[in-house]
């Protein structure tokens, strides 16, 4: 699934050129903001004992970006991705966790018009992410807390459809952020939807 995603993007962003055209009332170049909301899912499976997990939170998005030409546009992100929890019991002894992770990201899009205001793209970036893991267990008998803070910068990918009406921009897309830190793997997908504007 990692790889067809990925592979899709680059499709995408390889094979818009030979498509090129343009439609009335769809801006061809262009600044636009949007904002976006979905549902994250955090991809991290690495525990030891009986897991029980909220993996799954609401995530939210603000973008802008250019549009250079009917096929190719670069744009910039803050996305938050919400808060995931997970009680992982080994030996009897709950391990309580709980991660949260924001970042910002910069891709390129290519885009693949197919009717009047309709198209597909893909995109292509790197996030600047933070994260917070937060961790309580059992050690010595006692429960002990502990915070640590994560960060990286980590390539993202994604795939979706998108609707422009009276430059009004409506958007349904699927993101997969590989993120890592000291050798753990923060995978996050994100499915959202999006509405913006087309100055």
């Amino acid at each position: 699934m990692k790889r067809l995603i990925a592979t899709a993007a680059l499709t995408t962003l390889v094979a818009a050129p030979a498509f090129a055209q343009s439609y009335p009332g769809v801006p061809d170049e262009g600044f636009y903001l949007g904002t976006a909301i979905g549902q994250s899912k955090f991809k991290n499976s690495d525990f030891r004992g009986t897991v029980n997990t909220d993996r799954k939170d609401t995530a939210f998005k603000l973008f802008a970006g250019y549009q250079f030409n009917p096929n190719f546009a670069v744009e910039a992100s803050y996305v938050d991705f919400g808060d995931f929890t997970i009680t992982d019991v080994y030996n009897n002894a709950p391990d309580n966790f709980k991660y949260s992770v924001d970042g910002f990201g910069f891709a390129l899009i290519g885009r693949l018009p197919i009717d009047a205001g309709f198209s597909v793209f893909g995109k292509l970036g790197m996030i600047a992410w933070d994260g917070d893991l937060k961790n309580d267990y059992t050690e010595g008998g006692q429960r002990v807390s502990a915070s640590v803070g994560l960060d990286g910068t980590d390539p993202f990918y994604g795939i979706g459809a998108e609707y422009v009406v009276n430059q009004v921009m409506m958007r349904l897309e699927f993101e997969r952020y590989d993120m890592s830190d000291q050798g753990e793997d923060l995978d996050v997908d994100l499915i959202s939807a999006s509405i913006g504007y087309r100055f």
